[in-house]
């Protein structure tokens, strides 16, 4: 683990406050501190981790083991199935209402929680002052979008709001698709679709977990993946597309769309595909600290 712990429990015991947030980007070790905070504060675990919503994608995702989950109470995991989606609007629908039948006739919480996860849209439309567009489904659009490449999409989206990177993943295809359909129904960049409150959503106390040198965490997310395809990686992702066929959830997730590439013989070997999945997830976690770096009430911590 590596960190301070004690001077983190000091400093979520200081704020007195419900809701603890763990952010950071991918590979610092946030499931295992929540867990520990958890533990510390008599405190249940909501997930905010874009991926983790999704049942058996285990392996790929880095989704803590069935005795981590049951160690601690987990709420918003393994919501869906792998051929099915999820937005960040559906997301902070859940987290409403679950937050909601924890909250006394007076509005006050009745437990703590420890909310946990890496992608920052999420974080932000849960517990900040980020209004989500209340926009229906274009089905007709999305088929039409569906059979595009990630990077098509990407220009289309560009076209339409040129400052839309600042809001999207732009190698999510699941994403990039919603985001074009929510921009084109609406005729409004994304930047005024997602609205700011004057006020935060819930008052949260809010830990960043990191290191100081980059590298050290670069050097984490490549033994991490080679650790990943040891467990099984290939198996897994083979398995679901047996069952699940290549659906978007799967084409949009880092290491389960270029495993796909591979079983599908669009890459030369095993290699190829672990040594993109590593630079895709080396330039994902920087994307998470652009998110995260906005958020100036973050204390953060250094394992290193």
């Amino acid at each position: 683990m590596s960190y301070d712990l004690e001077s983190i429990l000091n400093y979520i015991d200081s704020s007195e406050k419900k809701l603890i947030a763990v952010l950071g980007p991918t590979c610092t070790g946030k499931s295992d501190i929540a867990i520990e905070i958890a533990k510390h504060s008599s405190a249940e675990i909501i997930n905010c981790d874009s991926r983790l919503i999704f049942d058996e994608m285990n392996i790929g995702t880095a989704k803590p083991s069935k005795a981590e989950l049951e160690e601690v109470k987990h709420h918003l995991v393994n919501l869906k199935k792998p051929d099915e989606i999820y937005s960040a609007a559906e997301f902070q629908k859940d987290f409403d209402n679950l937050i909601k039948s924890h909250t006394d006739e007076k509005g006050e919480l009745l437990k703590k929680f420890v909310i946990v996860g890496g992608t920052g849209l999420y974080a932000k439309a849960a517990l900040e002052n980020l209004n989500m567009p209340e926009l229906g489904s274009n089905e007709e659009l999305r088929e039409e979008l569906k059979a595009k490449e990630t990077e098509e999409l990407a220009k289309v989206l560009n076209d339409l709001d040129p400052k839309a990177h600042l809001q999207v993943d732009m190698d999510n295809k699941i994403r990039l698709i919603r985001a074009i359909e929510l921009v084109k129904s609406s005729g409004q960049p994304l930047a005024e679709l997602r609205s700011k409150a004057s006020e935060d959503r819930y008052d949260t106390a809010y830990i960043g977990l990191n290191f100081e040198r980059r590298r050290t965490l670069y050097d984490l997310i490549n033994a991490r993946v080679i650790k990943m395809i040891n467990k099984g990686l290939v198996h897994e992702v083979e398995d679901l597309m047996n069952r699940y066929g290549e659906s978007q959830t799967l084409l949009s997730t880092i290491g389960y769309k270029e495993i796909i590439s591979y079983l599908k013989g669009e890459k030369k070997s095993l290699s190829e595909a672990r040594r993109e999945i590593q630079l895709k997830t080396r330039r994902y976690a920087k994307k998470q600290m652009t998110w995260f770096r906005a958020n100036t009430r973050i204390k953060w911590f250094y394992r290193d």
